[in-house]
């Protein structure tokens, strides 16, 4: 699935390329990572309160 973005703000993105350079990614791939964590965030949690 693709997804598409518009109007991000300069600095935001400046920053996400920072980290994913900082983790040896490319833009899209921590992208996709970071989507993903997010998607199963509040999963996650409920998990580890039990």
């Amino acid at each position: 699935m693709d997804i598409f973005l518009r109007n991000i703000d300069p600095v935001a993105m400046q920053k996400v390329d920072e980290l994913a350079k900082e983790n040896e990614m490319f833009r899209q791939q921590f992208l996709k990572e970071q989507f993903e964590v997010l998607a199963f965030f509040d999963e996650q949690v409920a998990k580890e309160k039990k």
